[in-house]
């Protein structure tokens, strides 16, 4: 019986080991957004994490019959150095960007505050 619990728990162990793996490694989808970025920061008290908002710079109608401009909020993975430089340079330039992204499963909140890691910067035309 004893070897039995030890084998179910080692399974268990395995098995939440490899569901939080997939979790942080795994992407739901992959692709880019073309834009201005309006915001850049760093944040967090314990895990300091960028955060930067895309701004598509067209308008839409909302259901309410208003207009709202269309805003996309990502996060740049920590470490990824050269990315925040390509994107403090296009705030600072005020030009257009194409921003490659992977959307990940579960948001991790030592990562980012979203689910959308952008991972490569280019200057659009």
């Amino acid at each position: 019986m004893k070897k039995f619990v030890l084998t179910l728990l080692l399974l268990v162990v395995l098995i939440a080991g490899a569901g939080l793996w997939f979790a942080v490694a795994a992407d739901y989808s992959e692709g880019y957004r073309v834009g201005k970025v309006i915001k850049l920061s760093h944040k967090g008290y314990v895990f300091k994490t960028w955060e930067g908002t895309l701004d598509f710079g067209y308008l839409q109608t909302d259901p309410q019959g208003g207009v709202a401009t269309r805003i996309w909020d990502f996060s740049v993975a920590p470490g990824d150095e050269q990315v925040r430089k390509d994107i403090d340079a296009a705030i600072a330039g005020d030009y257009k960007v194409k921003l490659h992204y992977r959307e990940k499963y579960v948001r991790l909140f030592w990562r980012g505050d979203t689910n959308h890691f952008v991972y490569k910067v280019e200057k659009a035309n």
